[in-house]
Parts: structure tokens; C-alpha cells; sequence
């Protein structure tokens, strides 16, 4: 065989491997292109699931923010603070822990009250 045979079969040698890398190459951007769309549906489908938590429980805690106005409105010697606002440094996984905390704080202000409107009288 002589060089320039030698020279042509590899550079077949080589064009075929460059198209098979190429190949696979596509192949692998489109497993990842599909990996990455579905991934991206998923972090979507997330986020509206934490924005719908988040404004369900912004709603519990104003109602609770309100019926414990009312109560404290009936303390002629005490004023109620601003209205509560989100904090931006709260866990999202705590939020259960969150809302029982309100709840909780709500029926001890309730006992409370009730307990100075007893003494009261």
C-alpha cells in the first residue's frame, strides 16, 4: 500500500469518527435538551404549588390578624402594631410549623383577654 492510500484511509478513518462524535454529540443534546424542559415543568409546577401555599397562608394569618384586632380592640389601654408582614428569611418547610405557631399564639391572646375581662368586672 502505498502512503497516499495509507493517508486516504485514515482521513476516512478520521471523517467517520468526527461524524460519529458528532452524532453522538446531538444525540446526547437532545436526551439533555428533553431532561432540562422536563425539569424546568417540574421547578414550574414547584414554584405555583409554593406561590398557592404562600397565598393561602398569608390569608389564614390575616384572618387570625384580625380576629385578634378585634379582641385587642376591646382593650381600651392597648393598641394594636402594624399589620403583620411576610419575612423573607422564613424556612418554606416550616410553614405547618408556622400557621400551629399563629394559631397557637392566637388562643393564648384569646385566654389572655378573656382572663383581664373577668378581673375587670
Amino acid at each position: 500500500m502505498s502512503d497516499d492510500a495509507t493517508a486516504a484511509v485514515r482521513y476516512k478513518e478520521i471523517v467517520g469518527l468526527a461524524r460519529k462524535a458528532a452524532e453522538d454529540l446531538r444525540a446526547w443534546e437532545l436526551a439533555r435538551a428533553e431532561e432540562l424542559t422536563s425539569a424546568i415543568a417540574a421547578a414550574e409546577q414547584e414554584v405555583a404549588a409554593a406561590t398557592e401555599r404562600e397565598q393561602v397562608t398569608a390569608e389564614r394569618a390575616t384572618r387570625w390578624w384580625r380576629m385578634a384586632a378585634d379582641n385587642v380592640s376591646r382593650l381600651s389601654w392597648l393598641d394594636m402594631g402594624a399589620d403583620p408582614e411576610p419575612v423573607s428569611s422564613a424556612r418554606g418547610d416550616w410553614l405547618d410549623r408556622y400557621a400551629e405557631d399563629i394559631r397557637t399564639a392566637y388562643h393564648e391572646l384569646t385566654q389572655a383577654i378573656l382572663r383581664l375581662g373577668w378581673r375587670a368586672r
